[in-house]
Parts: structure tokens; sequence; C-alpha cells
């Protein structure tokens, strides 16, 4: 096969790669030396070996390719160009093959981890293993073995293939059979053994690998093929690959069958989160990389964006969460998100990462639908807050933070472990502009930017917060709180003295800290709800014993990220 294909990769430079044809003819022209190159099978690739004084053998490590004629010794620097052509091809291909192994691999993990994931006993698990290992690789016959600990043997829980004799085989095989298992690694058996075992008289092929699962084996499986075909390392890796994601799901489901209910909640928890890292990609991510679908997509794929990032925190989320049970606590939070997903992506964005006690998504559209959704959410919190009142649970409160700029989108990792991510300095902003909403007490905060990437800004009511100096930033950043994010009473508040909190932030800017905390005090006094103007108010009343230096902007340096 290696020596076929070195074969037509050499007759493709001499005959239809046009760089190396140019090449080689412009050394030959310049250099006075002609030469000929004829193939293995006596085929005549280049010139005519007539006349000619010299010949060589043409090889290319290992690889005999075939015959190298000239007439002078000046003409061997022709041979040297033309192996180096040679070996250029011949790398490019091999990454070639590389990337189709990777395609396949993950091609064949996802949709292995979708089907298993349906499946909830050991056999329809082992089924499914085995039928798709059968199209991806050639196999006649295949075994499911699984080790009893509790009566010592191996036995059979699916199998491939026409083999009447198949028990008589596990019987008499046993002993070797746990041996190989308690081993728990992957080989192609060498033809030889399979020759000189009476058991394997109806293969020609084997190979198997372990199903480990921690640092144990539940099994092994077999595969095999009656015909004498030679199985490839990367099958082997496959196959492996197949038994290692096939006993996670066994295990999984031997846990839920003996009905370990303590262990059998955090496993089924942690199940569903690997199942779901593992399938889902958004899809607006993958579409985001011009691609329709997540097999598509390869290692260094990447897209400049420009995007908004919008973090969203649940405040006192230990709070909540310390009298949870595990499962309790992963239902809160599933709940949460059901509630807030669909909220994002009706409004043109997707959620990129689940933070636990939050989430950050994505808006490739500009920020105008970022703020919708994050208006929408602080909406149907306070819908999901009645609900929890009903039962006695304690109200939930959301911190939205956001940011607008570029950003890089794409595949990182390696061959065997890709992952969707995203590089930014924005990404770091937002997640710190939502921490500040604490800071200053606001549902929702967001940047100059923010709103410079807006259609329609006056659809909404915002108010000045200053500027912020964040720690490791060289330029202060201009923060606005939108209020319609509010509570109806408090929006109602903010809305009503928004004239006589934009006087006061003007005051305030102006050093006349004495006349900004009256009227900072005037406002808050009327909600005390109103943390901003609190915040202000206890900005103005320190500063007014202060020294200011001439150069004072106002800004507020942050110490802590």
């Amino acid at each position: 096969m290696i020596q076929k294909t070195a074969l037509r990769t050499l007759k493709y430079i001499l005959k239809r790669d046009e760089a190396s044809v140019k090449i080689l003819s412009e050394i030959s022209h310049k250099s006075g030396h002609r030469f000929s190159v004829e193939d293995t099978g006596g085929t005549v690739l280049w010139g005519n070996p007539e006349g000619m004084k010299h010949a060589c053998p043409l090889k290319f490590e290992e690889i005999t390719l075939g015959k190298f004629y000239y007439s002078e010794e000046g003409a061997l620097l022709l041979s040297d160009t033309l192996l180096l052509l040679f070996q250029k091809e011949w790398e490019k291909k091999n990454i070639g093959k590389e990337v189709l192994g990777l395609y396949r691999e993950i091609n064949m993990i996802y949709g292995l981890s979708e089907m298993i994931s349906e499946k909830i006993d050991a056999e329809s698990i082992a089924q499914v293993a085995l039928q798709e290992a059968s199209q991806i690789i050639e196999m006649t016959h295949g075994l499911f073995l699984m080790y009893e600990a509790e009566q010592d043997r191996v036995i059979s829980i699916a199998q491939f293939g026409q083999n009447p004799r198949r028990q008589d085989f596990i019987d008499s095989q046993n002993n070797m059979l746990k041996e190989l298992i308690k081993k728990g690694t992957s080989s192609i058996v060498p033809a030889e053994r399979i020759a000189s075992n009476p058991a394997l008289q109806h293969l020609k092929t084997v190979m198997y690998a372990p199903l480990k699962v921690k640092h144990r084996t539940l099994g092994m499986v077999l595969l095999g093929h009656q015909d004498s075909i030679e199985y490839t390392a990367a099958e082997l890796k496959l196959l492996t690959t197949i038994a290692l994601q096939s006993a996670t799901a066994i295990e999984s489901a031997h846990l839920y069958q003996k009905g370990l209910k303590e262990v059998q909640e955090r496993e089924e928890a942690i199940r569903k989160i690997h199942d779901i890292s593992q399938k889902f990609v958004p899809s607006e991510f993958i579409k985001s990389l011009g691609k329709a679908k997540i097999t598509e997509v390869f290692l260094g794929d990447q897209v400049e964006r420009e995007v908004t990032v919008v973090f969203v925190d649940i405040r006192d989320f230990t709070s909540i969460s310390e009298n949870l049970s595990p499962t309790d606590n992963f239902l809160f939070v599933n709940s949460f998100n059901n509630r807030m997903g669909p909220i994002i992506r009706k409004n043109g964005g997707f959620i990129m990462q689940y933070l636990g006690d939050g989430f950050m998504a994505l808006f490739t559209e500009g920020s105008q639908g970022a703020l919708n959704a994050s208006v929408e959410m602080q909406a149907a919190l306070r819908e999901y807050n009645n609900e929890r009142a009903l039962k006695n649970r304690q109200p939930v409160k959301v911190g939205v933070g956001m940011q607008s700029g570029k950003l890089i989108l794409g595949i990182t990792g390696d061959r065997e472990r890709l992952d969707a991510a995203i590089i930014s300095d924005t990404v770091n902003t937002a997640a710190r502009i939502e921490g500040l909403s604490k800071h200053y007490g606001t549902t929702i905060l967001l940047t100059q930017e923010c709103l410079d990437n807006m259609l329609a800004p006056e659809e909404f009511d915002f108010r000045y917060l200053g500027k912020v100096q964040l720690k490791g930033k060289k330029k202060p950043i201009k923060l606005y709180e939108c209020i319609n994010g509010d509570e109806q009473e408090l929006q109602d508040h903010k809305l009503s003295n928004l004239k006589n909190f934009d006087r006061a932030m003007d005051l305030f800017f102006k050093k006349e800290f004495a006349m900004a905390a009256v009227s900072f005090q005037e406002i808050f006094k009327k909600n005390t709800s109103d943390q901003p103007a609190k915040l202000f108010l206890n900005r103005s009343a320190h500063l007014i014993t202060q020294e200011i230096e001439d150069n004072w902007k106002g800004v507020e340096t942050m110490t802590f990220k």
C-alpha cells in the first residue's frame, strides 16, 4: 500500500505538478545536465534513459521509487532536488491523512455519544457501540465482553456477525479473556497467534480494546474479520475511543441499576453535564465560523467578530444553594437557565458558557438585542420570584454587565481534544463590568461602547454613572445604568428624578460636593432602594472634607478585579 502511494506521488510530481516540473526543467536547462526517471515497474516518467551513461537507485527512506539515469556526475543535483520535492509532497499527503483521521474520530465520537446517551442498560449501549464500530471499521465479527467479578467469569452482552460457536469460544478462552481484561491494553493480534488458536479458526484478523473507566476495567471489545486484512493503528485508536465512551456509559448505567441513590444522583448530574458538553456547541458559534455543522470544524478555525458580551450573575448564589441537596441545586440552576436561555436566543444572542451561578452570552448583531434581552430577563425573573414566593423560597436577584468590542472565535486544543474558544479583552472587561454592577448597586450596567453600538438607544432609559479606571487598564471606561430592568416602583422613581440625578452628577464632577450631596440625599430619601444615589451621596460627603487635586476628573479607580 505504501509502495503504491509512493509511486503515485512520484508520478504526480513528474507529470502533473506544474511547479515541480518547472523547477526540474529549469535546473536541467541551466545546468546543461540531462536525466531520466523510471519507476519500479519500468515505466519511464521523465526523459529518455537511452544513451545515459550512469544509473542509480531512486530511494526515499526505505522506499524504492525506481531508477535515476544521468550522463554527467553533476546531474545528481537533480536527483537530490527530485527527492526533496517528493519529500514535501509526501509530508503534505501524510498531514492530509492525519486531518481526515481527526475528522473521522470527531464525527464518530459525536454520533456515538448522541446515541448511547439515550440508553440506560449495558446491553443496549454495547449493541449500539458494535453497530457504530461496524460503520467505520471493516469487520465481520464482534464481541462485547464484560467481566463478572462475583462469578469470576467473562460473559458476552452483545454480538456482531454470525458465529454458532460463539459461546464455546467464550467458555474455552475464559481464562485468557480475563487476563486480557485485567491487563487493560489495546492490541492488534499478530496473525501467527490467531492461526495457532483453534478457537479463532473462523477469523484471520483480530484486534481488541478494554472497557476502562476510572482505574478499573469492566471488560473488552473484540473485533475480527474472516479474511486477512490489515488493521491500522488509527483503527485501533478508534476502537479504543469507542470502548472508553461505552465504558463510561455502562458505568453510569450500572450505578443507576444498582439503585445507589446518592451515588446515582451525583453520577447522573455529572453524566448529563458531560453529555451536554460533548454534544452541544452553540450552533450560532459554528455558523459564526462559516460552518453548517460541528463535524465541519477543524483545529485552528477562527474568525474575528464585533460582538457584545453579556455576563449574567445570580446574586448571593452561595446562600441560596448551601441549604440545597446537590440534585435540588442542579434543578435550581437548570430551572433558571431554562427561563433565561430562550430570552437570549429570542433577541439574537447565544449562551457561550454556563458558569454555575450565571452564564456568558454573545450578541453578534450589536448591543440593542443584548440590552433587550437583559431587560426581559429581569422581567422574567420577577415572575419567577412570584412563583418562588408561593413556595416560601428565597427570591433570586440577577446582575448584568456588558461590553462591546472585537474578539476572536475559534477552535482550539490539540488533535485529541477540541474546544470552542473566544479570545479577547472584551470578555474580561464585560466580566468586570458585571462585577461592578454589585459595587454600584445596579441591575444592568453597560459601557459607552455598548451605547455607541446600539441602533436605537432612545428605546431605553439610562443614568450616567461616571468613569471608572479598571485595574490593569490604561483608559477609563464610561459607565451607564439601564433602569428599565428595575422593579416598576424603583424604575418610576429613577425616571421621575432623572433630571435631578443628572444635575447632581454634574455638580459632583464640577467638585461642588456639598451641593451634590444635598441633591443625592433628596433623591435617595424618596426611595432608599436607589443604590447608585446612595453611593454618590457617600462619595460626595467624603470628598467634602478631602483636598482635591486640580486635575481631578471624578474617575473612580478600582483596586480589585
